[in-house]
């Protein structure tokens, strides 16, 4: 395990962006890259990154849960839970997905912002420390 740089960005098509940088640590093991990183927002949300050859899945806890998972041109179901017991899960569609050594970039629309033809680009990249 090492200590890793975070570049996170996370825009919307309607102009809403998020983006931090912050440190975490990235490990491989049996060839699933994992990246963990506390958000440098308002949650402060425990982020893992879970990176395949082929999908990536994301688990945030804090007082927003959130597990998802990514794989190109397929929907899965995004699964949202608050710690004062709300939940919700919703359909999810990746449009793009690239994983490259030191960066990943996803586009997808989930089922409510398909009403509103809203898509999300997340980018995150990772340098070492040292």
């Amino acid at each position: 395990m090492k200590e890793v740089f975070i570049d996170f960005n996370l825009s919307v098509s309607d102009g809403a962006n998020t983006s931090f940088t912050t440190i975490g640590t990235y490990e491989i093991k049996d060839d699933i890259i994992n990246i963990c990183f506390v958000e440098e927002t308002d949650l402060k949300a425990n982020t893992s990154l879970y990176i395949y050859q082929d999908r990536i899945k994301i688990k945030r806890s804090g007082p927003l849960m959130m597990e998802s998972e990514f794989i190109m041109e397929e929907a899965t179901t995004i699964k949202i839970m608050a710690d004062f017991g709300y939940q919700l899960a919703m359909n999810n569609y990746t449009n793009y997905l690239e994983i490259n050594e030191n960066s990943i970039q996803i586009i997808y629309q989930t089922e409510m912002d398909k009403e509103q033809k809203l898509t999300h680009n997340l980018t995150i990249k990772w340098s070492d420390v040292n």
